[in-house]
């Protein structure tokens, strides 16, 4: 397998001119039927089938439906290509005679391409924000044992860990998706410059923009948005939603490899404690494992670990351990004993079973591709959490890495399918059974899993770290655009290792990366062994005071983050997502290019200064009026400007119109009470629309939330007349009443809440001061009110 090399448009057979008859079509080796669908909503299947990939597409994206009509139309033309139409105008559309094409067992489709457009998603890529240029395979890798060192820690590594074959297409401030549900190695082509040993040769060779596959069916679906945000939202419904989380998983996490024993999760607990910094996951790596044997505990580190997990989770946080599918080859080792007897691993083409070397040396693979070998797997897992009580894991090593060991002979399906036909889904197939697994051992508690690797359709079952990353500027400025394309491919729960994997950290990158990933989805700090120590207490007094205080500041928004999940199950919004999600471009400010900014759901825009040994950078700011932390005063939108932090602080901006759920206080320690909050309402004395928030809370742990164990209330506010007037909606109370006070960025003389007259019952508005984000705001703010 070639990670950096992609098919050749000329030397495929493409479907000549009116060579397409009652939608069928005859090239070499294939026999191709056309399908197509109208699923509704302006999503359209397009497929071209052949006997050939008949049983090869093994694909496992389970695709939700659609309900209302659709806009837009799909137009098929004589030559097998097709079009995406709305009014007059085409939106998409095909080569006019090149359009679908193979070559042996691979297919293309070439499209034609348009001055102004430009591309996004493709889910994991480190390749930049905006994708025009791009050469790129979707091969799921495990990149520390498939590139060189010099790549994954200074260069380029493509592909990596999961991959998602969907494309974003932007025309104007119009968006298509392109999803490719295909399992082989999809590749794209985004009009890339062809090069020979790096060098590139003249323009008059640059091809057009292509999709295809190494094997299987040409199926695609293609979405018409038109927003960003609409297209997200469909694509994510699409595809599946992430369900709503554990509210311990967005909290703070603390890995490092090197955790092994109740003596060290024991002391990062009481360290925590001592220095009043809320976390809520405690992370275990391999060495837990007795000689690395999946769902073991080695003795000395845990002598009895259902109590010892018991006693850590007593006290608030969670212990959540590394599970690998690797199978240590040992005869009298209980797993691998159960796996023979059900036939649960994959097999090679002489029915042997495919043997690969992980941590515990040889090593055979569970069959995800199985139901048998997945029910297998759901019984392992469910044993090891209900015997242990840990509510998540953690995968890895699911790309699947085999070490030394060519991946060919790994079939699936009892051997049945061919490698190439499942390898992409090999950690989605893990993820699901693990899922059900967890839900087997504890039905009413919400599981947490998060995952290297991937598919599309990951979402629904565990959460995505952007793998092993190393500590250094070059990483830390990849991670906003990675995360933000992950974001709209349909990965919203995403984030990389806060301050690097591997390599010797400092003090001034950890204070950065704490910086830019304390409003991301994922925030867990991680580095390997040997490494020097990541925890926010190892760099001494100052940076500890900075980290501890973006991973409070983290806990103050948790009921905002919160509420950001709850609106993606409900509908698919993104959580993390850039500028044009929710802005459109301008010939004045263009957004298209901003991938080193981001929006934390509608409300809040960070700009982080993306290196370690600077203190300024450029900040783009939308048109609206903002509320600036670093300048603790509005500002108005619609232009660049250059900004400068200090030691403490961060380009931080809220947004006019929104309204923020926080946490009442400064949060110490992890402990939520999601009915008692603070509403900050960003609202100048002159604005003249209405903010509006929809706040729901529940236990934070339980499925009861979709009986209607829930509490919901609509707030919304504007200003009249002078005054600012709040009126407080509640919907339902089923997980208690709300406390509310109120916080506000102006200089109001008069808040209403529900209409009272304040002459009549006084509400009183006092000035004070504000820590924010190293910054010190001036804030006006109500006594507590219960609703």
């Amino acid at each position: 397998m070639y990670f950096n090399k992609i098919q050749n448009p000329p030397n495929f057979a493409f479907i000549p001119p009116h060579g397409l008859k009652k939608n069928r079509a005859t090239l070499p080796g294939h026999k191709i039927v056309l399908r197509t669908a109208d699923l509704g909503e302006d999503v359209f299947e397009i497929s071209y089938e052949s006997p050939a990939w008949e049983y090869r597409s093994h694909s496992g994206l389970d695709l939700n439906a659609f309900k209302s009509p659709s806009r837009a139309e799909l137009q098929i033309a004589p030559h097998g290509g097709f079009a995406i139409r709305s009014g007059r105008s085409n939106l998409l559309a095909t080569l006019p005679q090149e359009a679908f094409g193979v070559c042996g067992q691979s297919w293309m489709v070439q499209f034609a391409p348009e001055s102004g457009q430009q591309f996004y998603g493709m889910g994991e890529k480190n390749n930049g924000f905006e994708k025009s240029g791009v050469r790129t395979k979707f091969w799921n890798t495990d990149v520390w044992a498939d590139f060189h060192a010099d790549a994954f820690i200074n260069g380029t590594t493509d592909p990596m860990y999961l991959s998602v074959p969907y494309l974003i297409i932007k025309k104007g401030n119009t968006y298509l998706g392109l999803l490719v549900d295909n399992p082989h190695a999809v590749y794209m082509g985004i009009s890339p410059q062809v090069s020979i040993g790096g060098e590139q040769l003249k323009t008059e060779l640059r091809q057009p923009f292509f999709i295809g596959s190494s094997d299987g069916t040409a199926r695609m679906y293609v979405i018409v948005g038109p927003t960003l945000h609409d297209l997200t939202c469909k694509f994510q419904r699409l595809v599946g939603v992430t369900p709503r989380p554990p509210l311990w998983s967005l909290g703070y996490q603390q890995c490092r490899w090197g955790y092994q024993s109740y003596q060290c999760l024991d002391n990062l607990d009481k360290n925590f404690s001592k220095h009043g910094i809320p976390c809520d996951g405690l992370w275990l790596d391999i060495d837990y494992m007795r000689g690395y044997r999946v769902f073991t505990f080695e003795q000395k580190h845990f002598s009895a670990p259902s109590a010892q997990i018991a006693r850590i989770q007593k006290r608030g946080r969670k212990v959540v351990p590394i599970i690998d599918p690797g199978v240590k080859i040992d005869p009298g080792y209980h797993v691998y004993d159960s796996g023979l007897k059900s036939k649960a691993y994959c097999k090679t083409p002489a029915g042997k079973d495919f043997v690969g070397f992980v941590w515990p040396g040889a090593t055979v693979f569970p069959d995800f591709a199985s139901p048998k070998a997945r029910a297998w797997w759901v019984g392992q897992v469910a044993q090891f959490a209900s015997g242990s009580g840990i509510q998540g894991a953690w995968l890895d090593m699911n790309d699947p890495a085999v070490g030394a060991s060519e991946l060919d002979p790994m079939l699936f399906n009892g051997g049945k399918w061919d490698h190439s036909s499942y390898h992409n889904q090999y950690a989605l197939g893990m993820a699901m059974a693990s899922r059900e697994g967890f839900l087997k051992a504890h039905p009413d508690k919400r599981p947490f899993l998060l995952s290297r690797s991937g598919f599309t359709g990951m979402s629904k079952y565990a959460a995505i770290w952007t793998g092993d990353n190393f500590s250094n500027d070059h990483h830390l400025k990849n991670a906003v655009p990675m995360s933000l394309n992950l974001a709209l491919s349909g990965i919203p729960f995403n984030g990389p290792d806060a301050g690097g994997f591997g390599g010797h950290t400092t003090a001034e990158l950890m204070i950065a990366w704490f910086k830019m990933q304390f409003l991301f989805p994922f925030f867990r700090n991680h580095t390997h062994q040997g490494c020097r120590a990541q925890e926010p207490w190892a760099f001494g007094t100052k940076t500890l005071g900075i980290l501890r205080e973006y991973i409070r500041l983290r806990y103050k928004l948790l009921p905002y983050l919160y509420n950001l999940y709850i609106r993606h199950e409900q509908t698919g919004e993104a959580i993390l997502r850039p500028l044009i999600y929710d802005f459109e471009d301008t010939g004045k400010l263009p957004l298209g290019h901003v991938g080193d900014q981001f929006m934390a759901g509608p409300a809040i825009m960070q700009a982080p200064v993306l290196s370690s040994s600077s203190d300024a950078r450029e900040v783009t700011l939308p048109e609206a009026h903002w509320f600036s932390c670093l300048d603790a005063k509005w500002i108005r939108g619609g232009r660049k400007l250059r900004v400068k932090q200090k030691a403490r602080t961060t380009p931080l901006y809220f947004r006019e119109g929104g309204i923020v759920p926080m946490q009442v206080g400064a949060r110490k320690d992890q402990k939520n009470d999601l009915g008692k909050i603070e509403l900050h309402i960003f609202l100048r004395k002159d604005s003249k629309g209405t903010a509006t928030c929809r706040y729901i809370f529940d236990d934070g742990e339980s499925f009861q939330y979709r009986k209607g164990g829930e509490s919901e209330y609509f707030i919304e506010a504007k200003v009249s007349s002078g005054k600012l007037q709040v009126k407080v909606d509640k919907l339902r109370a089923n997980c208690g009443a709300l406390e509310v006070s109120f916080v506000l960025y102006d200089g109001f003389k008069t808040i209403v809440v529900n209409g009272v007259d304040p002459q009549v019952h006084p509400l009183t508005l006092k000035k004070g001061v504000h820590e924010f984000a190293g910054s010190k705001l001036p804030v006006w703010t109500t006594a507590p009110l219960r609703f």
